[in-house]
Order: structure tokens, then sequence, then C-alpha cells
């Protein structure tokens, strides 16, 4: 009887502990710039429980928050944070956060985050700074582990499910996936469609203003052009940190071949967080999916004959370089120009093209044609597509003494391998209308003398020759202190007397420096003997500049042709 009675009382006791039984998901205790996740299904509609502390603390903390929220996993949306909660105080500190939320069936992920709300950060009355200090490791023994957030139902409906997965899932058919990507990467997927497909982008980053440090973009290898890229007008705040940034897009993409690219710097990432995270944490990165799953058959075999490749490639440059490739066209084309390089205002390590004949700088890269190529601020790129007449042409790219491939003194940019200036044409068709030349052995024919790459403290002179009368273009490119010339050039006649003098008042800027002047007209010659003058003084001349050097820096100097 008593075994009986017992076993009652045990049965009892189960039955009691299963019906009021709980399943909970509890996530948290972590140091700033840290965020724990966790995940959940609900079978059905259900009212979930969600209890935790957090903290909030004031500017004598830095603003270090402790702090939880809710996403729906399909939507993307925040159904809960813990500052809705009527305990929530910024000025209070710590803080308990104990609600009831309506959920709908389906998939929830749950995450707790500690970091530093940085654009709150006063600083001895300067006003708000963003991104000051990095997580505090060093003296980690202050900080609390012992905020959380637990969620729980009384129906038993919930259940526990990894979150990463969920993300996996929904991603599984995606065209490309690049999530929860970390510090330092770089990331591309390469894909060929057979037809017109429309795709949704989502994306998650890192930008400040019109400057992106975690970014992804689309490239067409068959066009050779960039599609899409995160941008500053389409992007919204992600919340968290003001620098988190959010992309969405649908576009469509034609039949061809394809690359996503994502890159990012060497801090806040899904590895770690300098300032807040953002809501959807796991999407730090690109996604890439199809509008209409129909379409997925668009996507054929990767086709590398669609990429095309630089016809011209003078990369990976090094310091104090100086390199040059010709090249001739035989038609009209179009080209695109990859430039990377350094430079605040002006720059210092950069690109241009000039007309092998005439001399003219048919295309230069300046710091307003630039924009932010990752790493250092003073990384700049630019990728530009220009149209250029049949003849002949050099392209140059010139480094100064630091920060330059292999040899960097700050962060490098993204792609230090394009550190130079590359040429292509829009598509492998073209390549055969484009042809090589060594710039060093170019003889132009209209060349009647010159004088350039000229040093400091030189007085040098060439004799020359005119048969018969002609119109003469002289190019010439000196210093000056503001109202005369420093570094000039003139000619004299067989009888010594000067013919033509390069004057400050006929000059005009040279790029570079202001002091930096350039004479460019045309003057009349009768048949004879004559001689070329150029004289420099002690500083500020052919690689060996004490401000930004002129355009065209190897024209430094003086050159005679014959005007057509």
């Amino acid at each position: 009887m008593k075994n009986l009675k017992y076993n009652l009382l045990l049965l009892l006791l189960i039955s009691s502990t299963l019906t009021f039984a709980q399943k909970t998901i509890k996530v948290g205790n972590v140091y700033p710039g840290e965020v724990e996740l966790g995940g959940f299904n609900l079978s059905k509609d259900v009212t979930i429980k969600i209890s935790g502390e957090g903290a909030s603390f004031d500017e004598w903390d830095n603003y270090l928050n402790y702090y939880a929220w809710i996403l729906d996993t399909e939507t993307r949306n925040v159904v809960w944070r813990s500052e809705e909660c009527d305990d929530y105080s910024k000025n209070d500190g710590e803080y308990d956060f104990d609600s009831e939320v309506k959920l709908k069936a389906g998939n929830y992920e749950v995450y707790f985050a500690a970091g530093y709300e940085r654009d709150k950060f006063i600083v001895r009355g300067l006003g708000m700074i963003e991104g000051l200090f990095d997580s505090r490791k060093s003296d980690i023994k202050k900080f609390k582990k012992s905020f959380f957030v637990t969620i729980s139902d009384e129906k038993n409906l919930l259940k526990s499910v990894d979150a990463f997965l969920l993300v996996n899932d929904r991603n599984k058919n995606a065209l490309a996936s690049f999530s929860r990507v970390g510090d330092s990467e770089n990331l591309k997927k390469e894909f060929s469609l057979k037809g017109d497909t429309k795709i949704s982008i989502y994306g998650i980053g890192e930008g400040i203003n019109n400057e992106f440090y975690d970014f992804g973009y689309i490239y067409d290898l068959t066009k050779n052009k960039r599609v899409w890229m995160f941008n500053s007008s389409d992007g919204k705040y992600a919340g968290g940190g003001k620098k988190n940034v959010q992309e969405r897009a649908e576009i469509t993409l034609p039949k061809g071949s394809y690359e996503v690219r994502y890159r990012s710097d060497d801090s806040h990432s899904f590895d770690e967080w300098n300032v807040l995270p953002p809501d959807d944490p796991q999407y730090w990165g690109i996604v890439i999916s199809f509008l209409d799953q129909n379409e997925k058959k668009n996507i054929i075999p990767f086709n590398k004959k669609d990429i095309v490749s630089p016809v011209i490639e003078l990369t990976k440059v090094e310091d104090d370089a100086f390199v040059s490739q010709g090249f001739t066209l035989s038609k009209n084309l179009e080209l695109r120009i990859l430039a990377v390089g350094e430079g605040y205002k002006e720059l210092v390590d950069y690109g241009w093209i000039e007309n092998a004949n005439t001399k003219e700088i048919v295309w230069k890269m300046n710091y307003r044609n630039t924009s932010y190529a990752g790493g250092a601020k003073k990384n700049r790129i630019v990728d530009e597509i220009i149209t250029f007449e049949p003849g002949n042409y050099i392209a140059y790219y010139v480094t100064d003494d630091s920060h330059n491939f292999r040899d960097w003194n700050e962060k490098p940019p993204f792609e230090e391998d394009k550190w130079g200036i590359s040429i292509y044409t829009m598509n492998n068709d073209d390549k055969d209308l484009v042809k090589l030349f060594d710039a060093k052995k170019f003889v132009n024919k209209n060349t009647i003398t010159e004088i350039t790459k000229v040093y400091d403290d030189q007085e040098l002179e060439k004799t020359f020759l005119i048969s018969g009368s002609a119109k003469i273009r002289i190019i010439a490119i000196g210093e000056s202190d503001g109202t005369d010339l420093a570094d000039y050039a003139w000619i004299t006649d067989n009888n010594g007397k000067t013919v033509w003098k390069m004057k400050y008042r006929e000059t005009t800027h040279a790029g570079g420096s202001q002091k930096n002047r350039l004479y460019n007209d045309v003057i009349n010659l009768d048949s004879g003997k004559y001689k070329l003058h150029y004289k420099t003084d002690d500083s500020h001349s052919f690689e060996d500049w004490n401000s930004p050097a002129p355009d065209n820096p190897q024209m430094y100097g003086v050159t005679l042709l014959y005007e057509k």
C-alpha cells in the first residue's frame, strides 16, 4: 500500500513537472565588443515571456551598454528591444526587463550585446566623437558578465534552434551569400547567367559619409564595369553605431558573367564590434537572392572567357618609381582606366596618359576624380571609362618614397595588388585594336629637340637646325617664385640673340604646386641654326620636388615640336 501511494505521488509530481515545465532560451554574459545569439521556433502564434537584466551607463562610463533584442528570421525586422522596457533609463545604469510579446508562428533570433555607444562620447566638451576607443579587454575585470535575457512560453511551443543554421537555411537558395563576415576579408563569387535575371540585394557594412570600409559590389565581367555598389544615397542606418549601414536593392542582371565581392577592413565586423553592432549582425556582408525562384534556371557554369583582362598593367608599383607603357590605337576606342594611388587633396602616387605625338595630357588621376580605396584615408582609386581617338599614347605612373606596394606606412588599400594603373578594353574582341610599344624608345617624328627631366643647378643647351620657315610648338615647364621664373627656357639664334624666352605672364598653372608653370604655344622661326637653353636653381626639379610635382613631371624642361 505504501509503495502504491509512493508511486502515485511520484506520478503526480512528474505530471505536475511536465505540465508546468517551460523551454527557456538564455543568452548574455558578454564583454564589450561581443554579441551572443540564440534562435527559436514557434510552431503556433503564442505570447512569449522575456526577462533579464541589462545596463545603460552614462557618459562617465563612456555610454557602456548591455542590451537585448529579437529579430524575425524571415523579415529581418526587430520585434522587441530591451530599451522598450518600462525600467529602461539611460541614467539609472542597470535595469530589469520583464515583458510579454505576442509573436506569430515562425523562426526568431535573440541577441545580447555589450558595447560602447561611441557616437555619444563626450571629450572635454569638444563634442561627440565616434570610434575613439577600442574594446577594453585589457581592463576586463571591471566589467560585469551577469547581464542576460531569457525567452520562454507557458505552452511549450518554443523550440530552441541554432541561430546560425536559421540564417544558413534562409540563404540556401541565394545566388551569392557572404554572411557573418569578419575582419580583413576579401570574398568573391563568380557566376554566369544565360538570360535576364531579377535579383534582390541585402547587405550590411561600415561607412561614414561617402566612405565605406566594409562593403560589397557587383561587377559585370562581360562589359567590364561595376553595375552596383554600396552607396550613401541608398544606404540606411542599420542600428547600433552610426557607421553601420544597411543596403537593399532590386535590379535586373542581363545575360553575362558577373562577380560579387565583399571587402572588410581590420576592425568592426562579426569578429568583434568597436561600436554598437547593427540590428542584424549575421548579415554583416552581402546576400544576392533571386526575386523569382523560377529564374534560378538561368544560372550556368561560369564562363572564364567572359573575363576582360587588362591590356596594360603597371601595377604593384614600389617606392620612388617612374614607369611607363606606350600603346597605339588603330581606331576610336573606349578604354577603362583603373588606378590606385596616394594623396590628401594632392596626389603623390598617381598615373596619367599623354598623347605621344603632341605631349598633351589626355587623362590624369587627380584627387577630384578619385574615391576612397579602403585602408588609410589617403588611399585613392579612380575607375573611369574614357574614349580615345586613334593615335600613339603613353601611360605613366609615379610614386614617392613611402607608402607603396610592399612598403605601406599606413593601412594598404583593399586592392593593394592594383597599386598603379591598369587599362582595359571594354571587351576581349577589342584587344586586337591595341598595340604596345616601349615608351622609352618611342621617337616622335614631330620632335625637333628637347631638354627634359632636368635636375637642380643645371644650365643646359642644345643646338638645332630649322630648314625653311616653320611653326614651332614650345612646351616648357618650370618653377615660379610668384612673379618671376626660377627654372625657365629660352632660344637664341646663331648670333646669340634671344629670339624667345619663357616669361611668367605667358605661362599657366602646370598642375601640382601653384609654382609649377607651363608654357604651351606656337612661334615662327626662320631657316637657320639655333640654340635651346634651360636653367634651374638649387631646388624643386625633376625627382627632387619640394612641393607637389607638375602634371607631367618627366617633361620638366623644354620640348620643341613641329606644328602641323
